[in-house]
């Protein structure tokens, strides 16, 4: 006659038998081994008794639910975690406390059910590292190396679907274009790591002072552009000067304090869909400041420009 508890033993994963208390009826070779209970420690009492640290909430609910429905009820990996709290130090290294498992659970009859259970660690693992992987190279594209703030690529990309957006829901938005006065000295006189620094240290100053929602990245050498979504002129006015004035107090090292010229424009949905333009009338506007003193906001409103 056929052994099927020493059938089940040679399987090369998890297999377990329970009532509907969770009283461990079967415990596999496989489950001895990994989570180094024996089956004589095991058998005949409950899961909560074995693990009194584990909660099985989620494999009492799936039991029920094999029970109610006579078929099987399944455990995800990537949503549930594991069955049985097998730790993994104690068969290898990895970046989880415990056993990643998916399981299927089946009725055997009105008051047994088999939980059959399969070692899905290293799918998993290799999965948070692809996922990993693809998070940096994304953040990568879309983030200035030296600042950390966004580029100018991911810039114009929220500058386009905010443009769709305002256009569709006629809606408002305004942008606010900076760029620090007499930078060329900068780099002259102290070198370029020295003015690399403050660029770093005024896109730190500038990201302070805007929204969660806003978008500030760094233009292009040395000037900067910050949307903002839902946001009038003389509000996006408001948040320019505060960026001034946090830039402005701000001890830049080496460089010491530096001030910075800053154009305003809003987008007015009645001159088209050209998102290119707002970022026009904003430049005009910095150039205005730059000309006429610097360390100043200038806005663009009614076709002419205006320092605040």
């Amino acid at each position: 006659m056929v052994d099927e508890a020493k059938i089940l033993d040679t399987a090369e994963n998890g297999i377990l038998v329970v009532d509907s208390n969770l009283t461990i009826l079967f415990w596999n070779n496989w489950l001895a081994v990994n989570t180094n209970i024996l089956k004589e420690h095991a058998q005949g009492r409950t899961l909560e008794e074995v693990f009194p640290e584990t909660s099985f909430k989620i494999l009492n609910r799936k039991i029920r639910i094999a029970f109610r429905l006579k078929s099987s009820a399944y455990v995800n990996s990537t949503v549930d975690k594991y069955v049985i709290p097998i730790r993994l130090e104690k068969i290898t290294s990895s970046r989880f406390k415990y056993m990643r498992q998916d399981a299927v659970i089946t009725a055997i009859n009105e008051s047994e059910a088999s939980v059959i259970i399969y070692d899905t660690t290293s799918l998993v693992e290799a999965k948070a590292i692809i996922d990993e992987h693809l998070e940096v190279v994304e953040r990568q594209a879309s983030t200035d190396q030296l600042t950390g703030c966004y580029n100018r690529k991911m810039f114009h990309e929220r500058l386009v679907s905010e443009t769709v957006r305002a256009m569709r829901h006629n809606c408002f938005f305004s942008i606010i274009i900076f760029d620090v006065d007499d930078f060329k000295s900068v780099n002259d006189t102290y070198g370029h790591l020295v003015g690399d620094e403050v660029l770093k240290v005024i896109a730190s100053a500038g990201c302070r002072g805007i929204r969660r929602s806003d978008t500030f990245a760094r233009w292009g050498g040395e000037e900067f552009i910050i949307l903002l979504p839902e946001t009038r002129l003389d509000q996006a006015t408001v948040v320019a000067e505060k960026v001034r004035r946090a830039i402005a107090e701000y001890d830049c090292g080496e460089a010491g304090p530096q001030t910075c010229s800053f154009g305003v424009a809003e987008f007015m949905s009645t001159e088209g869909v050209d998102s290119n333009l707002i970022i026009y009338q904003a430049d005009k506007a910095l150039y205005f400041a730059k000309e006429n003193g610097k360390n100043m906001v200038a806005v663009f409103a009614d076709g002419e420009v205006r320092q605040v």
